[in-house]
């Protein structure tokens, strides 16, 4: 090895210096490059873009922000590259084609008996009927309407249960988590010669393959109460 010199030494320290300074200055490039807010816009095909917007928001990072532009039917996502990636992989996953959902939906009348000892009667499965008398109190569950609907994601339904009750709701989008929407699910009672009446208007979000129950009575020490059972599931394709 050569012997090197003060000078020699001072002068490779100099030289070598613009080149530390140029990798320091690419990585702030990139860096800078990466935190740096992006537009992207994305038009969906097959489902609603407002459904999505409950996608987006946990995905948004604290400077993004997201758009709804339903003329077009087109989400516009403000954020970093990183985020931006992140939120058009599971967009493009939420557009698919409208699947077929299976709803089963009961109107049932649950009470309290009245003898002792009690005569306990239940139209509906053993274990259904067991989580609701331990949930609710009441020991009698009698189904006065019925009905097994075969729709598709983003379908609006009406639909009359019998001569007593209708029911109406629009169908969302089947989430990652295997959850669904019921948009204004809407049940009324037709009354003879009068107005009918709305006995529940609200937003469900349902589990896939678990049973929700809805009920209504005049207070909790009521003897009786309406109740409406609902179960989503994965439908059958047409052909299959």
């Amino acid at each position: 090895m050569l012997p090197v010199s003060r000078a020699s030494a001072s002068l490779l320290l100099v030289l070598m210096l613009p080149a530390a300074w140029a990798l320091a200055g690419g990585a702030a490039s990139a860096a800078g490059a990466e935190d740096e807010l992006a537009l992207h816009a994305y038009a969906f095909r097959h489902q609603r873009a407002s459904d999505a917007i409950a996608l987006v928001h946990p995905m948004l990072s604290p400077r993004g922000a997201v758009e709804l532009h339903p003329a077009d039917n087109t989400l516009v996502i403000h954020d970093n590259a990183a985020a931006v990636a992140k939120i058009m992989r599971v967009l493009r996953g939420f557009d698919h084609p409208s699947r077929p959902l299976r709803l089963d939906i009961l109107i049932v009348h649950a009470s309290r008996a009245t003898v002792s000892p009690p005569i306990l009667h239940s139209d509906l499965p053993e274990e259904l009927t067991r989580r609701l008398r331990d949930l609710l109190g009441y020991d009698n569950y009698e189904i006065e309407a019925r009905v097994a609907l075969q729709t598709l994601e983003g379908e609006a339904v009406t639909y009359e249960l019998g001569s007593e009750y209708q029911v109406s709701f629009r169908v969302g989008t089947v989430m990652p988590q295997r959850r669904v929407r019921l948009t204004d699910f809407d049940v009324m009672r037709r009354q003879s010669k009068r107005p009918g009446q709305e006995l529940i208007r609200t937003n469900l979000n349902l589990w896939l393959d678990r049973t929700m129950s809805l009920g209504l009575s005049r207070s909790e020490a009521s003897r009786e109460a309406l109740m409406v059972v609902i179960t989503v599931r994965e439908g059958e394709r047409k052909g299959s």
